[in-house]
């Protein structure tokens, strides 16, 4: 959070700076001291503009140093979520609701700031169960830790199932192949990266360029309703921008589980 704190920092120093700016013009008269009064008001809004992003972003939290010194594991469960418009380092920053329960504190509910990992991005919902670090001083005082992973919780949405080939994660051949066949309709895509950015391919293997996105599907099989599943789900090179919402595919459903489903790319020749 090293440039969060030179906003903060920049905003201080120009602030100084406007303030000695005033002090000189004490020490002129006429023009000279409009001149310095013009300067340092210029400088001192830049100084409170900067000030104020620090704070905002300051907002943020994370695994400081106290929270990794003296934070204590809890569990909650996340009652809501929202964007806030505001990236740091290329990861969005999320407002999560939660309802805390640490050995730390009694029970209790929550809103923090906090940056999700673009390859987590859709895969926590409301109802969800993540792993969180509580201030024992001071309970909101609290961040989410991502590296413990998390449960989701919401029986009407599940978690995005794995379905790439790579990485040890499902074997889209594999459910292609024994799955029952299906249509889907494509209601949302939510990029979460280069394949092998995400360390899921080896750079420079067949596939390397292709991209890893939560895909929403409606899910449509013969004898059954059409229901909603999200899976996450390598997209080839030549389909980017190609495919999205809307866009009709031909999918494979694992026989043992309705929402592990994998989408047959190759049925898209156009």
């Amino acid at each position: 959070m090293r440039f969060l704190n030179a906003f903060s920092i920049l905003g201080r120093l120009f602030i100084a700076a406007a303030l000695a700016s005033v002090v000189v013009a004490i020490a002129f008269s006429g023009d000279a001291r409009m001149a310095f009064l013009i300067v340092g008001l210029s400088i001192g809004m830049t100084g409170f503009v900067f000030a104020l992003i620090g704070s905002r972003l300051g907002q943020v939290s994370s695994l400081d140093r106290t929270l990794q010194a003296v934070g204590v594991p809890g569990a909650a469960t996340i009652t809501s979520l929202a964007e806030t418009g505001v990236t740091v380092n290329g990861s969005p920053v999320i407002e999560f609701g939660l309802d805390v329960d640490s050995s730390a504190h009694p029970p209790y509910s929550a809103t923090i700031r906090q940056r999700a990992p673009r390859l987590l991005i859709g895969a926590f919902l409301p109802g969800s169960t993540v792993t969180v670090l509580v201030d024992p001083a001071d309970r909101q005082h609290l961040a989410i830790d991502w590296q413990s992973g998390a449960t989701a919780a919401a029986p009407a949405v599940h978690e995005p199932t794995p379905a790439t080939s790579a990485g040890g994660i499902r074997d889209i051949e594999e459910l292609l192949r024994t799955g029952r066949r299906a249509t889907a309709l494509i209601t949302s895509m939510e990029d979460a990266g280069d394949m092998s950015e995400l360390g899921l391919v080896e750079v420079g293997t067949s596939g390397d360029d292709d991209r890893l996105f939560i895909i929403g599907l409606e899910v449509k099989q013969s004898g059954l309703s059409p229901y909603e599943v999200r899976v996450a789900h390598r997209v080839p090179e030549r389909l980017l921008g190609r495919v999205g919402p809307r866009t009709r595919v031909e999918v494979g459903v694992d026989r043992d589980d309705d929402h592990a489903v994998g989408i047959d790319w190759d049925t898209i020749r156009h």
